[in-house]
């Protein structure tokens, strides 16, 4: 059994309410992406930093578009005989009915189960006697749905008729949907028995209140709920050839592709499509606790933050910065402080999110339950500490050489330049954005990272989603907090 307590506090009473609290409180896939060389970058300077800066012209996709409407991006790579493909379908969990949230991933997750001439037993033994893997997925909170494939360029007719067939064709068999949601209830139970998914789907819950990026998972009523007709109606309403992206990249030549695209999606024809009107993200107010009591938990679960910024905002490389400061692997500050300094923990962490609605900064760590009120603490004090002081040249310079040198890694991925060939498509963002990354990121400097910290992380709009135990918690400290409310008991 968990409950969630509600703990309210004004921005001048933080510090004190958090010390009052917790002083008295004694606690506590298939194959892997092909690797090719990057045809057409050129990379100058041994580090990425300052003056060196990677500088990169990257390979383009060849763009065009099928009669039916279907965008097609073809990135052509000959180091090795593969290929990878996705369809993009832009709509999902943002485009579930209100009353049927997971509509999206259901509908995703059945495409491989059966169409309307292979069941999953025929698809399965298709896909592995060619040596390829095929995937669908979509979430909660998405505005897109995704079906990816990959394998042997010898293979690809084969598996291209798998492919559209799962996109085209899907019959949502009732036999393995009642299966797939006997899974979903499965995981279900083993997620909310633990302690970081219950305090992130808390988190989500109190930054994005009634906003539907507050989703975070499905009851298990929901998911009972499911029927095939709903699923079907789904598909038949937003898998149009007009609302989706298709790409690949590989050893491939465009005119080629774009004739077997031609052929494979000619019975695929455009329709409109609802569109989905995505709310604006509301300020969470005032800073806040949420206590998830689990008792006998031996370890305290922390995750706070802040509303972030969206996709295209001009803050972005400013804040991308500022997290790889404070606390975006083992050698930035929270890390430092929590775990090398103090000893609190294994590690701490945070990272932001950015979509077409507001992202997330958030911050996180397990810690013993007897360091819980010093682990906040340290969270509270880094995060004034880079709001209110200019970042050191060493640290910023480390910051930034571990960005762009990252950045220069995963372009050895072809499935990496893949993605980042949707990214630009989905986000309506430059032609020229991935070859000038790093130059802006190398232009933040530590005045603006300062900014965007002061603007960001608001230490009075904090939100904190502590799981523990309260039994712990003395009753002369519990006494002392007014609780407002139970959001949750028991299993959901």
């Amino acid at each position: 059994m968990k409950k969630t307590v509600i703990l309210n506090f004004n921005r001048a009473a933080i510090a004190a309410l958090l010390a009052v609290i917790f002083v008295c409180a004694g606690f506590a896939q298939g194959p892997q992406p092909p690797r090719p060389s990057i045809k057409g970058a050129e990379l100058k300077g041994k580090a990425p930093v300052n003056k060196e800066i990677l500088k990169a012209t990257l390979p383009k996709p060849y763009e065009t578009k099928l009669s039916n409407g279907l965008q097609v991006l073809i990135l052509e790579d000959h180091h090795l005989p593969t290929f990878n493909m996705q369809m993009v379908i832009l709509s999902g969990g943002m485009s579930d009915p209100a009353d049927r949230i997971g509509t999206a991933q259901y509908t995703a997750t059945m495409l491989r189960e059966g169409t309307k001439s292979r069941d999953t037993k025929k698809i399965a033994e298709d896909l592995d006697s060619l040596g390829a893997s095929l995937f669908a997925s979509s979430g909660l909170t998405s505005t897109t749905s995704n079906v990816s494939a990959s394998g042997l360029i010898e293979n690809f007719d084969r598996v291209m008729g798998i492919f559209s067939d799962v996109v085209l064709n899907p019959s949502f068999p009732a036999e393995e949907f009642n299966k797939i949601k006997q899974r979903g209830l499965a995981q279900l139970r083993l997620q909310r028995s633990q302690p970081s998914f219950l305090s992130g789907e808390m988190f989500s819950q109190v930054i994005y209140g009634s906003h539907p990026a507050a989703r975070f998972s499905l009851k298990a009523e929901q998911i009972q709920g499911f029927t095939p007709e709903m699923l079907q109606k789904f598909h038949e309403t937003y898998y149009k050839p007009n609302n989706a992206v298709f790409a690949i990249v590989g050893d491939v030549k465009p005119a080629e592709v774009v004739a077997k695209l031609e052929k494979a999606f000619a019975s695929w024809k455009p329709a409109d499509v609802p569109k989905t009107e995505i709310p604006k993200v509301q300020d969470a107010g005032a800073a806040k606790i949420y206590l998830i009591d689990r008792p006998g938990s031996v370890q305290t679960n922390l995750v706070l933050g802040t509303l972030g910024i969206t996709r295209t905002d001009p803050d972005y490389f400013a804040v991308e910065m500022m997290n790889q400061v404070l606390g975006a692997g083992a050698s930035a500050r929270l890390f430092l402080n929590l775990r090398e300094d103090k000893g609190y923990t294994y590690g701490a962490y945070s990272d932001v999110s950015s979509f077409k609605y507001r992202g997330t900064f958030r911050a996180s760590s397990e810690v013993r339950t007897d360091v819980t009120k010093g682990a906040m603490d340290e969270f509270m004090n880094e995060f004034r500490r880079i709001r209110n002081e200019i970042t050191t040249a060493d640290e910023f310079d480390r910051a930034r050489r571990s960005i762009i040198g990252g950045w220069a890694l995963q372009l050895e991925s072809s499935a990496t330049l893949l993605q980042n060939a949707i990214t630009l498509k989905i986000y309506g963002l430059p032609a020229d954005y991935w070859d000038t990354y790093p130059q802006k990121i190398a232009a933040v400097t530590p005045d603006e990272v300062k900014r965007v910290a002061t603007k960001y992380l608001d230490l009075g709009k904090l939100r904190w989603s502590p799981s523990a135990t309260r039994k712990r918690l003395p009753m002369a400290c519990a006494s002392s907090v007014r609780w407002k409310s139970t959001i949750a008991r028991g299993s959901r």
